[in-house]
């Protein structure tokens, strides 16, 4: 562990320095996986270099099957950080990275075939969603909580083309509060709330307030300390 007094300047550069180097080595010389997605946060997190992230990201990926190395390179690809936007390599990305065990590469993928593609046959489109329902509905099962969120939206609204199914809404509206997701716990408590496609429960409309009331207050109070630290 290096010794560092944060409140020198010179030191703090001259460690940074030190990590890049260790973090490249351990990618380029020692061939780990953790050492490549290592570099890549390294490069996205303290130099904000995402060309140089995205590299060692996809290296991570391609030459070691690192699950998270894959997912990263496929959010990467989707929204053009460090690459070139590209949906189909995204895609494969987050679909190795779901392969691998990544849940959050399974929520990639699965957002993307849920995503509407104007001009594509109907048939194809059914394809795609069935596809995407079944890789959110394979990470929320692992408690991916994003994944159950979209669910819960996918049957409250009737997203992708799917018919409105309140009974499925809930189920993941309220699978997703459990898991930690203040939105879940929103919908749960308004749906609960009104009865809408549901019985009306006063009880459990204040329950999943509350929660989400809970959640919300947590997420303000990480939020201060984050700034606190960054302002220290």
């Amino acid at each position: 562990m290096f010794n560092v007094d944060f409140k020198n300047e010179d030191e703090v550069k001259d460690y940074i320095k030190n990590v890049g180097t260790e973090y490249s080595f351990q990618c380029y010389k020692e061939k780990t996986p953790d050492g490549c997605f290592r570099l890549g946060d390294f490069f996205a997190g303290v130099k904000n270099d995402f060309p140089q992230a995205a590299k060692a990201y996809q290296l991570s990926c391609d030459d070691f099957d690192h699950p998270r190395g894959c997912s990263k390179t496929g959010a990467y690809y989707l929204y053009g950080k460090g690459f070139e936007k590209n949906k189909e390599k995204a895609l494969h990305y987050f679909i190795k990275g779901c392969d691998l065990g990544n849940q959050d590469a399974c929520f990639g993928a699965g957002s993307v075939f849920m995503s509407s593609k104007k001009g594509t046959p109907d048939s194809e489109l059914k394809q795609d969603r069935d596809k995407g329902l079944k890789l959110l509905e394979t990470a929320c099962k692992k408690d991916h909580q994003a994944s159950c969120f979209n669910l819960s939206a996918v049957y409250l609204k009737g997203l992708g083309g799917m018919e409105k199914d309140m009974k499925k809404a809930i189920e993941y509206s309220t699978r997703s509060c459990e898991l930690g997701h203040m939105y879940g716990c929103v919908n749960a408590s308004r749906m609960y709330k009104l009865g809408d496609g549901i019985a009306k429960n006063e009880a459990l409309a204040n329950k999943y307030k509350e929660r989400a009331k809970t959640l919300h207050d947590e997420a303000k109070e990480t939020n201060r300390q984050l700034h606190f630290g960054q302002t220290s």
